[in-house]
């Protein structure tokens, strides 16, 4: 582009003085603090509430049609599969870590960009006055100027740098697929564990009934014994404080359904409010038996697990972090170039000429721009530094989640296997206690055993029930725990 001196000195002008205004904006004092304390009683005023976050963001995504046509189906009864599928559904967790993705991706492309040239668009105009010494005085001249084009510029070379900031985005995107995936796990993971833990809730409340209903007919039998002679008021007070003993319990219960309800429902991420219909615990079919050796399930974990998988994404993102910080050492070359339209008009002299002028060009610039930053206080050098030490890091932290994973694969996987031998050992005193108690309640009936045999039974027998449950509920748990740290990559698992 063609410039006269009067639009040198005039750009200057305009430079100098942008320059010292913001100079002076920084120079200036910083505001006093204020530290009159706000009184704790009164709320402050950009307290933001629910209902004015849920009017400001009406416009957020409306949940799928078909899982609130679901939600509302009162005759809907969800098994496991089921409410794990509508957990990813409906948990804004899973939204944020999609979303989370999505900007990963957009991340990629954004780097990508950096391959193509860009196209500006320039436009300008001025008021000059210019003074130029000549010869025993002085050439003032005065006008306006404007240009209106475009400018091009495109980086041809640059020794990997962009080729550099893109792997690395790409491996991000990778991580960020691979969250996305442990984020699904780990909903699914919650569900099922809240899930058992509700079940065994429920099922503890039977039994703590059923408890309550025997210690009821022990405490009747105990009053017929006292009015026949053949009992005393001690044993009845005995078996009174035992039914009071199993009503508390049964409350108590209840009070953990509700809770644990509350819990399951959140991991769903439904209102603790919502109906739900969902399968009895013991229509969960149990595991029999581990089939792989704790040594076969590392290795598979280790080849599929998202959160290493994940950490291995971020350390090649790291190297790529490294090779863009050693090619800064290096020149860029570019071109750039731009086309339009120049005008001067109404300029006038002093000393005056003939007449005024004015004109009208088309102008335009191209270069091939060669940049080789030689010396910046050894910043590359830290920079080149800082990004080694990451990757080192990056190294370290994978070596860390290896151990982890392994670890917490052994423990799960002996967990595991504990509860299986215990369920075995559960089922078995059930057993025994059942038989204990029907016999001890049939001899308490013809007079060969005390009331303290008959308690003693019974409490053995709601000990016995409340083992049964949580073994079976223990066993699933651990079962889900397992798989949950192998890095199980389907939702069914």
């Amino acid at each position: 582009m063609n410039t006269s001196p009067v639009y040198i000195v005039r750009l200057r002008q305009i430079i100098l003085t942008l320059a010292v205004a913001s100079l002076l904006t920084a120079c200036k004092s910083p505001p006093s603090l204020i530290t009159d304390a706000v009184p704790s009683a009164q709320p402050s005023t950009h307290t933001i509430r629910w209902s004015e976050y849920h009017a400001n963001n009406a416009a957020l995504p409306a949940p799928n049609p078909e899982t609130v046509a679901l939600l509302s189906d009162q005759q809907q009864t969800y098994d496991l599969p089921a409410l794990v599928d509508l957990a990813l559904q409906t948990n804004p967790e899973t939204r944020q870590s999609w979303q989370e993705a999505k900007a990963a991706a957009a991340r990629v492309d954004k780097q990508r960009s950096a391959w193509y040239p860009t196209l500006t668009a320039l436009a300008f105009g001025q008021y000059f006055k210019t003074s130029i010494p000549i010869p025993e005085s002085a050439l003032v001249s005065h006008g306006y100027g404007t240009f209106g084009g475009l400018e091009l510029a495109w980086t041809l070379f640059d020794f990997g740098r962009r080729e550099a900031l893109v792997d690395a985005s790409l491996e991000r995107l990778d991580v960020a697929q691979f969250a996305l995936t442990r984020k699904h796990q780990q909903i699914a993971y919650r569900v099922v564990t809240s899930f058992f833990s509700y079940q065994a809730a429920l099922a503890k409340v039977a039994a703590t009934q059923q408890t309550f209903e025997a210690a009821k007919t022990n405490a009747e039998a105990v009053k017929a014994k006292l009015k026949q002679g053949f009992a005393t008021r001690p044993d009845l007070l005995l078996a009174m404080q035992e039914q009071a003993k199993a009503n508390y319990d049964l409350h108590d219960a209840r009070g953990s359904v509700i809770q644990l309800r509350a819990e399951l429902t959140t991991n769903i991420g439904v209102s603790p409010s919502q109906t739900l219909n969902m399968v009895d615990l013991s229509q969960v079919a149990l595991p029999d038996k581990l089939e792989s050796s704790v040594e076969h399930i590392v290795d598979d974990a280790l080849a599929q697990h998202p959160d290493l998988m994940a950490q291995l994404a971020e350390l090649r993102a790291r190297e790529a972090e490294v090779k863009k910080a050693r090619a800064e050492f290096w020149p860029k070359l570019s071109i750039k170039g731009n086309v339009g339209n120049q005008y001067w008009g109404d300029v006038h002299t002093n000393p005056p000429s003939k007449q005024n002028y004015s004109s009208d060009n088309l102008v335009g610039t191209a270069m091939l721009n060669l940049e080789w930053k030689l010396f910046d206080g050894f910043e590359r050098s830290s920079a080149v530094r800082e990004a080694e030490a990451k990757q080192q890091a990056g190294q370290a932290q994978v070596e860390a989640l290896r151990l982890e994973i392994m670890r917490d694969i052994w423990r799960a996987y002996a967990d595991t296997k504990t509860a299986l031998e215990k369920r075995e050992f559960a089922l078995a005193l059930l057993r025994a206690a059942e038989e204990s108690f029907a016999a001890t309640q049939e001899s308490y009936r013809h007079g060969f055993s005390t009331v303290i045999d008959l308690l003693t039974a019974q409490k053995d027998l709601a000990r016995a029930r409340y083992t049964e449950i949580d073994s079976r509920a223990e066993l699933l748990k651990s079962a889900a725990a397992l798989v949950y740290t192998a890095g199980g990559q389907s939702a069914a698992d």
